[in-house]
């Protein structure tokens, strides 16, 4: 006999589910933050096979939440599927490199344009005021520091241009090459000529050089082919003979 579902049952019921959906989609997100930030410090080294089994019995979690978190990390390019055998680190090699911030360099050369076109004077001179509060090249120490900077100021750039598309596709570069921008700018002197190109930078935004300021930006990001093979040499010593973060 056929016995209808009483609007208590419905009531009771609905709310669990709900809670349970929530719980597994926190689960995920939680996982897939950590595992972001190590596969970006290349805390996993490059080729290394990632065991979902142990990963999970760290976390203290499932496998199922490990390998979504996996399957979004390989979309996003921090980690590779080879059928049969699982996930593996993604690898380092200069051209990886190089092509990362040419691709970088095209998004922020396009946003510049648009900034110049778009951006009203108030969040110009906040954007440049936020990149001022760095704008002495410090010690040798300091290295990491003016890295996060670096990237937060060209970050802002690029929200300048009111393209939500373009911040969100230099967010997923900016997070990618976050390892290798670091190591580009240890060295002061490096450092110290990034200063000037991003006060030539501040320069042409201010005056709405579109032109100018886009080539200015494209010369600033753009690696050599010399400086990619370099970077990504010191990037593999650095994962696998010293301290990766």
């Amino acid at each position: 006999m056929f016995v209808p579902m009483t609007p208590r049952r419905i009531t009771d019921e609905a709310p669990q589910a709900g809670k349970r959906r929530a719980r597994a989609a926190d689960s995920v997100e939680r996982i897939y933050a950590l595992l972001k930030e190590d596969a970006a410090e290349y805390r996993f080294r490059p080729g290394q096979k990632i065991n979902e089994a142990e990963l999970a019995s760290a976390l203290k979690v499932s496998r199922t939440p490990v390998r979504a978190a996996l399957h979004r990390l390989e979309r996003d390019g921090f980690v590779v599927t080879i059928p049969n055998k699982g996930f593996f680190a993604r690898d380092i090699t200069p051209e990886a490199v190089r092509d990362l911030y040419e691709l970088r360099a095209a998004i922020e050369r396009a946003a510049f344009v648009l900034a110049c076109q778009r951006a009203s004077d108030i969040a110009i001179e906040a954007t440049i005021a936020a990149w001022e509060q760095h704008k002495e090249p410090a010690g040798a120490d300091s290295w990491a520091v003016i890295a996060r900077a670096d990237e937060t100021f060209h970050r802002a750039l690029t929200r300048l241009s009111g393209n939500a598309q373009m911040d969100a596709a230099l967010e997923a570069i900016a997070t990618r090459i976050r390892f290798f921008r670091r190591i580009a700018l240890e060295a002061l002197p490096q450092r110290a000529t990034g200063y000037r190109e991003h006060a030539a930078i501040i320069d042409a935004l201010r005056r709405r050089d579109a032109a100018g300021g886009a080539a200015l930006v494209e010369q600033h990001i753009t690696l050599s082919s010399a400086h990619a093979v370099e970077v990504a040499t010191r990037g593999l010593a650095r994962i696998f003979f010293g301290e990766v973060a």
